[in-house]
C-alpha cells in the first residue's frame, strides 16, 4: 500500500456522499476510488482489489444487496470487508445486509469520529488478516520442500512468525500505554510459569510465542476509550471489553499452532477462576490453561511496571495482591507455581527492565 494505509472503494449514487467521505478522511494516509453504480462498481472491481468498500444499499439499477452478492461470488473479492453506508433506519434490510454480505454498517449521518473508526478498525483487522494468511501460505511451501531442507525451512517460517507476532503486538502498542518490555516480560514469565507447573517444552515454546498477542484486540478500541486517563463509565467498560473478542476474530482460523493458542489467550485472559470475568464468565478449570498462566503473568508484569497512568508497587506488594487473589481471580495452582518460580521471574525482570 505504499505510503496509504488502505484503498478504499466508494459505491453510491450521490456525489454528496463521495464529498462528504472525502473531507471526513482528508488528513488520513487513505486512497479512494468513487464509483456511483452497481454496474460501474463491478466493472472497477475487475481492474482494483481494494482493502475495504463502502457500499450504499439503496441505488437505481443494481442495489447493494445485488453488488455485495456478486463481490461475495468472486474469490479474490471474498475477504475485502463490505461496509453499508446507508441512510436506511429499518432493523430487518440493516439484518439482512449484515446476514448476508456485509460486515458492518454505518448511518451517512453518524458523527465523523465514529465512521474514521470503524473503517479504522476494519482496515487494521484485513492487514492483520492478510499477514496470517501469508503465514498460512509459507505453512504450505514450507510442507512441499524435501526432507532434507525441512529444518531450515522451519526455522525460517519461526523467524518469519515471530515478526508477524511483533508486528501486530506493536500496532496495539502504538496505541496503548503499554510498551514492548511489558510483552516481552509477561511472555517470558508465562513461559516460566508454564515450565513450573510441568507443561511440555513444546507447549512452553508456543507460550512464549503466543502469549504476546492477548492484547492484540486493543487495535479495534476507539481511541477516546483506550486512552482515556480516568475511569471507564458502563458503556465504556462494555466497548473495552470487546478487545478480547476482536483479538480472537483476529487471529481465528490460524494453521500455525502458537497462532491458534494466541486466540485462545487473546479471548480468555480476562476469564476468573470463581466466574467472575470477562466475556464468557467461564469458571475454574472451564478457562484455558494457557490463559490462567497468562492472567496472572500479565497482571504481575502490570503491578510493578512503571506507567504515566499509575504508581509502580513493590514486588513484596504485587505478589501479596497475588496471593490475596488466589482462589478468586486466579488459579491456586498456577499461583503455586508463580511462587515456587517468582526468582526465575525476578530474574527476567531485572534482565528486561522495569518500564
Amino acid at each position: 500500500m505504499n505510503d496509504s494505509l488502505g484503498n478504499i472503494l466508494v459505491i453510491d449514487d450521490d456525489p454528496a456522499i463521495h464529498r462528504m467521505i472525502g473531507r471526513i478522511f482528508r488528513h488520513k494516509p487513505l486512497a479512494f476510488e468513487s464509483v456511483h453504480g452497481g454496474a460501474q462498481a463491478l466493472l472497477k472491481l475487475q481492474s482494483i482489489t481494494p482493502d475495504l468498500i463502502l457500499l450504499d444499499l439503496s441505488m437505481p439499477g443494481m442495489d447493494g444487496f445485488e453488488v455485495a452478492e456478486r463481490i461475495r461470488d468472486d474469490f479474490k473479492l471474498l475477504h475485502i470487508p463490505v461496509i453499508i453506508l446507508t441512510g436506511m433506519d429499518g432493523t430487518d434490510i440493516l439484518s439482512r445486509a449484515l446476514g448476508e454480505c456485509a460486515d458492518d454498517f454505518i448511518s451517512k449521518t453518524a458523527d465523523p469520529s465514529e465512521i474514521i473508526a470503524r473503517v479504522s478498525y476494519h482496515l487494521k483487522r484485513k492487514q492483520a488478516l492478510d499477514q496470517l494468511h501469508d503465514e498460512k501460505v509459507n505453512l504450505n511451501h514450507m510442507v512441499s520442500l524435501k526432507s532434507s531442507q525441512l529444518a531450515l525451512a522451519l526455522e525460517k517460517l519461526k523467524d518469519a512468525s515471530l515478526e508477524v507476532i511483533w508486528r501486530l503486538t506493536s500496532a496495539s502498542e502504538y496505541r496503548d500505554n503499554e510498551t514492548g518490555a511489558h510483552i516481552q516480560r509477561m511472555s517470558h514469565y508465562a513461559a516460566i510459569i508454564a515450565s513450573q507447573m510441568g507443561l511440555k517444552k513444546k507447549t512452553v515454546d508456543a507460550i512464549l510465542y503466543a502469549a504476546p498477542m492477548h492484547d492484540i484486540g486493543k487495535i479495534g478500541i476507539p481511541d477516546r476509550i483506550l486512552l482515556k486517563p480516568g475511569k471507564f463509565d458502563d458503556a465504556e467498560w462494555e466497548i473495552m471489553k470487546t478487545h478480547t473478542q476482536i483479538g480472537a476474530d483476529i487471529l481465528k482460523g490460524s494453521a500455525i499452532g502458537f497462532v491458534r493458542m494466541g486466540e485462545i489467550i487473546a479471548l480468555t485472559h480476562h476469564e476468573r477462576w470463581d466466574g467472575s470475568g470477562y466475556p464468557l464468565g467461564l469458571k475454574e478449570k472451564n478457562i484455558p490453561m494457557v490463559s490462567r498462566i497468562v492472567a496472572i503473568a500479565d497482571v504481575f508484569d502490570a503491578l510493578t511496571s512503571e506507567r504515566p497512568y499509575k504508581k509502580t508497587f513493590s514486588v513484596e506488594t504485587a505478589t501479596r495482591i497475588i496471593n490475596e487473589s488466589s482462589g478468586t481471580h486466579f488459579d491456586p495452582t498456577v499461583v503455586n507455581a508463580f511462587f515456587a518460580s517468582l526468582d526465575k521471574l525476578l530474574a527476567v525482570r531485572n534482565k528486561l527492565g522495569k518500564g
